[in-house]
């Protein structure tokens, strides 16, 4: 009885190690790329990682390994001249051919039954909804008692149709594939052409997310997701709008998105992050403050370190918001200088986090030498504070420059304690403050900080 417990344990160990074993090859071609490397990048739905290096032939043709442990989702093969092909892996051989050397060129699949799928779909989905775009401004401002309206109108309900039949078919046809899994999620809303354009949107807006399952995680593994959540922002904006109205009308798709993904802790971590960061970037103040003020994050049991993170970050956009009183610091110059932020004497503060390394800090920083004069600071004191590891490129690119306002480096990257303290995580970062150290902005990039500044030189 033991020798033959023995022998299945074998058997199934053995049976386990070839399956593990496997591998699949991720083949292609992009005719006139020889001798070039071209890298394979696994996709997540909001960045990705780089996987491996292949050099193509004479042909332009590359082979990349793939491991069956490797995990299942969207990949990415990048070129050197910025082309990007999508592909699904899920443990099977995939070959394909690109048809041209520009990024907008498509692939024919040669092997691969996801991707054949895959590309089947997005082929008749990129084709139509190009077509449908153009014709729906038409349609909606053509005379209706024309005949050449119903043209119109039966034109897009024919695209409309091809995309919806395609789409039922192919995830009809090949249950348990992830192409038909991405697919069923990425399908476009089908417009009721019988209604008013402004009923149109309303109908739109309602149901885009329809098809959008918050408790499926691996709809992390490819940016289908994520461009369709910003697919759904863009509903909600037009050319019109100002930086102002554009976030008041994000508020209501923003708390639909995080109500839709409580369902899940692990999805509604990832939104919540992804939508913070995002605003982030353009300097969404008030969306900003209202996802802080409005978040459920308390809802979730456990800490899990995206949770700290997150309820860190959030805290921090709370006590940064425009009105509150800047953190004080103490710090010393590189000239040895003892400085404290509450002391400094000026009728305005800019607050600058950079590094010698970031090229936007290289085209920003210069700019603000025009609005310093280092002999009457009592109008405007510029405190810039480096996020570099050592001193040595911050005195070089000081000296180059010749930056005479305050300038700190504290030699620990990203943790030094002042950044940190001002949740800092790119560069530059700006915090405009008033005479009692109030912040009164927190410009996007150096276009919104010269428009203040120069604001403040009248």
């Amino acid at each position: 009885m033991i020798k033959r417990k023995i022998v299945l344990l074998l058997s199934a160990v053995l049976i386990a190690g070839i399956s593990f074993g496997q591998t699949f090859h991720l083949r292609g071609t992009v005719p006139g790329m020889s001798n070039t490397d071209v890298y394979l990048l696994q996709d997540f739905a909001n960045s990705q990682r780089m996987v491996d290096t292949a050099r193509t032939n004479v042909p332009g043709s590359f082979d990349f390994t793939m491991r069956a442990d490797m995990p299942v989702g969207m990949y990415r093969i990048m070129t050197p001249m910025g082309q990007m092909f999508n592909v699904i892996y899920n443990r099977e051989n995939i070959d394909f051919v690109a048809t041209g050397m520009n990024a907008s060129d498509i692939i024919q699949v040669k092997q691969s039954v996801e991707n054949l799928i895959y590309y089947k779909y997005l082929h008749v989905k990129t084709a139509n909804e190009l077509k449908i775009n153009l014709l729906r401004p038409v349609l909606n401002y053509y005379p209706q008692n024309d005949t050449f309206y119903q043209v119109i109108k039966n034109q897009m309900a024919k695209l409309q149709d091809q995309i919806t039949t395609v789409t039922q078919n192919l995830i009809r046809n090949n249950p348990g594939t992830l192409a038909a899994h991405f697919i069923a999620m990425d399908e476009p809303v089908k417009l009721d052409l019988n209604v008013p354009s402004a009923q149109q949107d309303k109908e739109l807006k309602k149901d885009y997310l329809k098809n959008v399952d918050f408790n499926d995680t691996l709809l992390l593994r490819t940016n289908l997701f994520t461009a369709k959540l910003m697919g759904y922002l863009t509903l909600f904006q037009n050319r019109n709008m100002d930086k102002k109205a554009m976030e008041k009308a994000f508020v209501a798709p923003v708390d639909t998105i995080l109500k839709k993904a409580q369902v899940n802790e692990k999805m509604y971590l990832f939104c919540l992050n992804y939508l913070v960061k995002g605003f982030e970037d353009f300097g969404f103040e008030n969306l900003l403050q209202h996802i802080a003020t409005h978040q459920h994050l308390a809802d979730f049991p456990g800490n899990s370190l995206q949770k700290i993170a997150l309820q860190k970050k959030l805290r921090l956009i709370t006590e940064l918001a425009i009105g509150k009183t800047a953190p004080d610091f103490t710090a010393r110059t590189l000239k040895g200088k003892k400085i404290q932020l509450s002391n400094v004497k000026s009728d305005n503060t800019l607050l600058v986090f950079w590094a010698s390394w970031c090229p936007h800090c290289t085209a920003a920083l210069p700019k603000l030498k025009k609005y310093y004069d280092p002999k009457h600071p009592e109008k405007l004191q510029i405190i810039a504070v480096s996020v570099d590891e050592s001193k040595k490129p911050v005195e070089k690119a000081i000296r180059k420059e010749g930056y005479t306002w305050i300038n700190i480096a504290e030699q620990k990257g990203w943790d030094s304690p002042i950044a940190e303290m001002y949740g800092v995580s790119s560069t530059p970062t700006f915090f405009l403050l008033n005479k009692d150290k109030k912040i009164i902005a927190k410009p996007a990039n150096i276009g919104e900080l010269e428009k203040l500044l120069q604001k403040i030189e009248k």
